[in-house]
């Protein structure tokens, strides 16, 4: 723990800068967005399963968008990328803000995604992965705690400013924390660590193979592992509603445990960062789910409402590990040079994943599938996902250790 605070106390500047936008990032989450149902069903007339396929088309298309998007911060500095992708989602913010027909929400839907949990998330990820290639672990961790401090906080101030506002101004008002958060971030960023890709490579060294993403066996044995956690998460804090309903809990039980869920998460991001760097993400990977598949058992289990606690906690837990060890994973197998390719395709799984997951896990109730029933459902994939994973083998050509011993990226 003392060696992960001397790595953050000496790269401050650049980790403040990966904090701050996975923060930012919020403004295009589920967890987020999920807030303003109510309103939103009411002011367009929408129900439940209709605002909800807005959400996942909206989804979809950035999903879509996403791989040629991604890729696009290779021909420019972090800096500007990070600019234009502020842009676009403060154009989200307004559009939901002003919009009039479903169909705008839609767009707004769209953008949020592509933009927050897309575009966002993957200029914090990948920036900061490429400048701590040997570090990865520790500094993809040290990063996602402005996404754990920010799921702690803004819900709270969201719905508190909503109240007093009103939904249309409160979507004005995210905007502007947006781009004071994001001219924040910018200040942090160091000079040296905002050049384009093709400034990292020594002359003389030969570009790093190209790969076909969906055809390396790596990734497609990784994929359901790296999934399964933003799909079940997502899912099952959409429906938390009925998830309390079914068990017998009061909401506001079940709402006060997510500080549990944000404090674990947090420790956890601090405590399994060098985890990660130690034992390498491969080996860690077949394990990373466990803790989430023991509390889909105890929802499947039981009703008891000491439940709640337990099933946060440990869903913080294997989401903290989740949210650093894909992009690590990603290095190790590919190198940095390729990670930008790989992210972008993969962040568009892990958005149409988690943007999906409300409206599957919803239709199964509506068909009278209940939580408890879906919950076992999600322990079995769980295990399946888990013991597939123990199937990826390290030493591809772009596996870390040779690519950064033959062809370290040179940081000026």
């Amino acid at each position: 723990m003392r060696q992960l605070f001397r790595f953050m106390y000496q790269h401050g500047s650049h980790l403040a800068f990966g904090a701050i936008l996975m923060a930012m990032s919020s403004f295009g989450q589920t967890y987020f967005v999920s807030l303003y149902g109510q309103d939103l069903r009411q002011a367009f007339g929408l129900s439940d399963g209709g605002l909800g396929g807005l959400y996942a088309a909206g989804t979809v298309m950035s999903a879509v968008t996403l791989p040629w998007a991604g890729r696009l911060i290779d021909n420019t500095t972090t800096r500007l990328f990070t600019l234009a992708v502020t842009l676009l989602l403060v154009t989200a913010c307004l559009l939901v803000s002003g919009a009039q027909a479903t169909w705008m929400l839609c767009a707004g839907f769209y953008l949020l995604r592509l933009g927050g949990q897309g575009l966002m998330v993957h200029t914090s990820l990948t920036a900061t992965a490429r400048q701590f290639p040997l570090d990865a672990g520790k500094a993809l961790g040290a990063i996602a705690l402005g996404l754990s401090l920010a799921q702690a906080l803004f819900p709270v101030a969201a719905v508190q400013i909503n109240h007093l506002t009103g939904w249309r101004i409160a979507w004005l008002i995210n905007a502007a924390v947006l781009v004071a958060g994001v001219v924040l971030a910018v200040s942090c960023l160091p000079r040296g660590a905002e050049k384009p890709l093709r400034t990292f490579r020594k002359r003389g060294t030969v570009k790093a193979r190209e790969i076909s993403v969906w055809k390396d066996r790596n990734l497609l044995l990784a994929l359901p592992a790296v999934l399964a956690s933003p799909f079940i998460t997502t899912g099952f804090f959409f429906h938390q509603a009925r998830l309390a309903e079914e068990k017998g809990w009061a909401l506001s039980w079940v709402a006060a445990w997510f500080i549990a869920y944000a404090v674990t998460q947090a420790a956890a991001l601090l405590s399994f960062g060098p985890l990660i760097d130690r034992l390498t993400p491969r080996r860690l990977l077949p394990w990373f789910l466990l803790p989430q598949g023991a509390g889909m058992l105890a929802l499947w289990l039981s009703n008891s409402m000491w439940v709640t606690p337990f099933y946060l906690i440990v869903t913080g837990i294997s989401s903290a590990i989740a949210s650093t060890l894909g992009t690590a994973l990603w290095v190790q197998l590919f190198g940095p040079e390729q990670l930008a390719k790989v992210r972008s395709a993969v962040e568009a799984g892990t958005v149409l994943a988690s943007g999906a997951s409300p409206v599957i896990i919803g239709m199964l109730i509506d068909h009278h599938v209940a939580l408890r029933i879906q919950a076992l459902i999600c322990l079995i994939f769980i295990l399946v996902a888990s013991l597939v994973a123990a199937l990826v083998k390290a030493g591809t050509d772009g596996d870390i250790n040779r690519s950064n011993s033959h062809n370290r990226p040179e940081v000026h």
